[in-house]
């Protein structure tokens, strides 16, 4: 069951170790890695609009319409936004597994 929420739900292609306990180690240490990798280029992201909001010329206006390089940065702005979102979203789908996989060990150890 555990694998199948890491491949399926998690979309991860952990190794395979040489036991069940193997396994088990590897599988939390992958996901444990992926749930970090997602939370720091949200991080990054972030740190992203940030940058491009304190450049940004506060004369001009945001949301223009035309070709222009503000309608340019202003979709940039929504670029980086949606994968700012995006990577949140998985950061919380594999905390989500991450803790349903505990639970799955816990009742086992039972």
């Amino acid at each position: 069951m555990r694998s199948l929420l890491i491949r399926d739900v998690a979309h991860l292609r952990p190794g395979e170790g040489e036991d069940d306990e193997a396994t088990v180690v590897i599988e939390r240490e992958t996901l444990a890695r992926a749930r970090k990798k997602a939370l720091v280029m949200a991080l990054l992201a972030a740190v992203a609009l940030v940058v491009l909001f304190v450049f940004r010329d506060p004369t001009r206006e945001f949301l223009p319409v035309g070709r222009s390089e503000e309608a340019f940065f202003t979709l940039g702005v929504v670029f980086v936004a949606a994968f700012l979102g995006f990577r949140l979203a998985q950061w919380l789908q594999l905390g989500s597994v991450e803790r349903v996989c505990a639970e799955l060990e816990a009742r086992e150890e039972e």
